[in-house]
């Protein structure tokens, strides 16, 4: 069954809306558990009583980014498969 142009409307969008989250929640991980110029870190998070590493923090952005990346293609990719194709 073909989608409607309202409902490729409606997944576009929430696939943009989903992206503007990951990409927030990666900037929010890097500004408040990832040390700057100071060295430390605003806020801390712990696992099993021991802090969790910048290490595993920085890869959890880029995880959070890789995959905004990826929803913004397949956004971009719905939208011309509906209109060019």
């Amino acid at each position: 069954m073909s989608k409607t142009v309202g409902e490729v409307l409606q997944e576009v969008r929430e696939l943009k809306e989903r992206a503007t989250v990951h990409q927030s929640l990666a900037s929010y991980l890097r500004t408040y558990y990832m040390g700057r110029d100071s060295g430390k870190s605003q806020k801390q998070l712990s696992c099993d009583a021991s802090p969790v590493s910048e290490r595993v923090v920085e890869e959890i952005a880029c995880e959070l980014e890789e995959t905004a990346k990826e929803a913004v293609g397949i956004a971009n990719s719905t939208l011309s498969e509906k209109y060019d194709g």
